[in-house]
């Protein structure tokens, strides 16, 4: 599907909540840790732990480039989109995470939407929907859609992880970066892929029990103050990005999975970043040998002994930060 038409599909009335369901999902791979919970304290620093864009360099290629992302659409993250169009308007393919095609969106959406024939509000406990939604409406998510969710796709949402807070629509200007670079390519005709597909993000949650998630969504919602933690939060990840401060997302995440039981350290660390991780360092294989490619992936996916940069660095590949 051509970029133009996805940007007329996801700006229709009745689509707009689901670019923000998706950045959900990448936001929660993006701030989540790599390593070993016991293994570090506030003092350490993780590998590669600052910068957002990379130059990628092997003897007889030409070099490719890596950005890290932040699935949004706030302004002052749009704004380094303008510092890698020189390069990314002139490569030869640009990777996203995935190919957003009306099909893999529409895929995206059916597989959040409950089918047991229930509203979250009728499997939820009053006082934890009231959290929840008063949460939602922070975040511009309208509760007839926050209703037909499962509880997997509600705890990014509780853990302050959606899009953009400030958006009440999302005309093609409002669209997340992720997007906008998929359509800045397009209009150079820079062929865009993706490096998985919306299908294999989103096994993980559905393999599981979905009292790991109702567990979860308790546990964090017993702070009295979540509701203006969860939009202050999001503030602050904003900041860290902006900052390019990697390795302040990882140190603050640590310490939040402390707390939290090991089937969670294994969603959102071995799956969701180390697996993937690999996937995607796989993914970019065929465009770094050609050369000139460039790939947008969420930044987390970058620092860290699993990260992509290391991965890349034991593969034989030069990293250089450039911003």
């Amino acid at each position: 599907m051509r970029w133009s038409s996805l940007v007329e599909f996801l700006s229709s009335r009745s689509q707009r909540i689901f670019p923000k369901l998706i950045c959900s999902l990448c936001l929660m791979a993006m701030f989540t840790p790599l390593a070993d919970v016991s293994a570090f304290n506030t003092a350490d620093e993780i590998l590669n732990g600052h910068g957002l864009f990379w130059k990628l360099e092997r003897e007889g290629r030409e070099p490719s480039y890596l950005l890290g992302t932040m699935h949004v659409s706030d302004k002052r993250v749009l704004k380094l989109k303008d510092e890698v169009k020189p390069y990314l308007v002139k490569a030869s393919v640009l990777y996203l995470e995935i190919d957003l095609t009306q099909r893999e969106i529409r895929e995206a959406r059916n597989a959040r939407l409950r089918d047991d024939g229930r509203t979250l509000d009728e499997v939820l406990p009053s006082d934890i929907y009231e959290k929840i939604k008063e949460i939602s409406k922070a975040h511009k998510i309208e509760e007839k859609q926050l209703k037909q969710l499962e509880l997997w796709a509600v705890y990014p949402i509780v853990k302050s992880m959606p899009s953009d807070p400030g958006q009440d629509g999302l005309e093609s200007a409002d669209l997340p970066l992720d997007f906008q670079l998929g359509q800045l390519a397009a209009l150079n005709s820079v062929e865009v892929k993706g490096l998985e597909s919306v299908r294999d993000q989103l096994s993980v949650f559905r393999e599981r029990d979905h009292k790991i998630y109702y567990d979860a969504i308790v546990r964090a919602l017993e702070n009295p103050d979540a509701v203006k933690n969860s939009v202050e939060m999001l503030e602050k990840y904003i900041q860290w990005y902006i900052d390019r401060d990697t390795n302040a997302f990882y140190i603050s995440l640590l310490d939040d999975l402390k707390n939290e039981p090991p089937e969670m350290y294994n969603i959102w660390v071995e799956r969701l970043l180390n697996k993937r991780n690999l996937i995607m360092a796989n993914g970019m294989t065929r465009g770094l040998v050609r050369g000139n490619s460039f790939t947008a992936v969420g930044a987390l996916h970058l620092p860290g002994e699993k990260g992509l940069l290391k991965i890349l660095t034991d593969r034989g590949y030069k990293v250089t930060r450039l911003d």
